[in-house]
């Protein structure tokens, strides 16, 4: 009997070019986590493949790289811009095959870039830059991986601000719990425990007693955290 692979293929089109193209994705059952992070970050044992690494695609023709939550508009003038600044300079390349972490991360920021060019919403760039730090994370490159963490930190807060989280997989609790726990990652104490404090307070908190559970615990992190760092 043929082994199951890791790996199977999937059929994407562009949503900027409209070719069509093959990627990969990984099975879920070789990609169980052994442990997930506060800010849900998975890591994987050897032997077990990070699906992250291939959760945007890159259209081979134009260099166009997008998730499954980007929209298919584009607003005015947005094409043009993503032709000049990604297509003009894009040297034909596939990256349908099995992935290294440096394709992986190419990926990523070839997506940020094409994402913000498309104007595409804060939650969906905030989503893009989290994963990248995770990955940044599982390199043990903290510089990088604070940076992305941070971008992604703005990204939700904006995303707040004008609820274009909607229609999406985030709801507000879920939001105000991200800007939570970047803030405290990012030693922001002080606005980490004011947002899981409003995450325990909100109107629908019974409807998601999972995550008010989290920002109750990761408040109590928050405060220790802030109280080491005041008598240092």
């Amino acid at each position: 009997m043929q082994s199951l692979e890791p790996f199977y293929e999937k059929k994407m089109t562009c949503v900027f070019c409209g070719k069509q193209f093959n990627t990969l994705r990984v099975r879920s059952r070789f990609a169980i986590p052994y442990q997930i992070d506060s800010d849900f970050c998975p890591h994987y044992r050897t032997g077990n493949y990070n699906p992250h690494f291939y959760f945007v695609s890159v259209c081979p023709e134009c260099g166009f790289a997008f998730s499954e939550e980007f929209s298919d508009q584009f607003p005015l003038g947005s094409k043009e811009l993503i032709r000049v600044q990604i297509t003009k300079h894009w040297i034909k390349r596939d990256f349908g095959l099995v992935r290294d972490i440096q394709q992986a991360l190419e990926s990523y920021k070839l997506a940020i870039l094409a994402g913000s060019l498309k104007k595409e919403k804060h939650a969906v760039l905030a989503g893009l830059c989290l994963r990248l730090a995770w990955l940044y994370r599982n390199e043990n490159n903290s510089e990088q991986e604070k940076r992305f963490l941070s971008l992604a930190l703005n990204a939700y807060e904006e995303s707040f601000v004008v609820s274009d989280f909607t229609s999406t997989s985030m709801s507000e609790i879920k939001v105000l719990f991200m800007i939570g726990e970047l803030s405290r990652r990012l030693g922001h104490y002080k606005k980490a425990v004011a947002y899981f404090s409003k995450i325990i307070q909100h109107k629908n908190a019974k409807d998601e007693q999972k995550m008010v559970n989290m920002a109750r615990d990761q408040w109590r992190v928050a405060v220790d955290e802030s109280r080491q760092e005041n008598n240092k």
